[in-house]
């Protein structure tokens, strides 16, 4: 009986773990106000790496905007990113990086003054 109690709290203890380590943990996000903050794509994103305390750093690649202004860029930590950081005593800090890209400008043009 009282085995079999432990077998149970173990797989409890072990889908706890589970859900903590995959669940996020803390993110920021900064939109453009108004109607540029609205972003006509889906979100992408890739995870970016600081080694040695930031003195080598990755950039993410941003190709999917073709040259459009960034609506909205939301940068994601989770468990096993902070684990890792606080393990390595900040050596390695990984981030998960998304954004959206915003409308297209309008074409410059001249604006046209209706005649009399």
């Amino acid at each position: 009986m009282q085995i079999r109690l432990l077998s149970i709290g173990g797989k409890s203890l072990v889908g706890f773990l589970c859900v903590l380590l995959l669940s996020g943990c803390y993110y920021y996000r900064a939109q453009a106000p108004g109607a540029a903050g609205r972003g006509v794509t889906d979100y992408e994103g890739e995870v970016v790496w600081s080694l040695a305390w930031g003195l080598a750093q990755t950039n993410p690649r941003v190709a999917n905007c073709q040259g459009q202004a960034l609506a909205e860029v939301r940068t994601t930590n989770n468990f096993g990113y902070v684990l890792l950081t606080v393990v390595t005593l900040g050596f390695v800090s990984p981030q998960r990086v998304d954004w959206r890209c915003a409308s297209p400008t309008p074409s410059e043009g001249g604006l046209r003054v209706p005649s009399r």
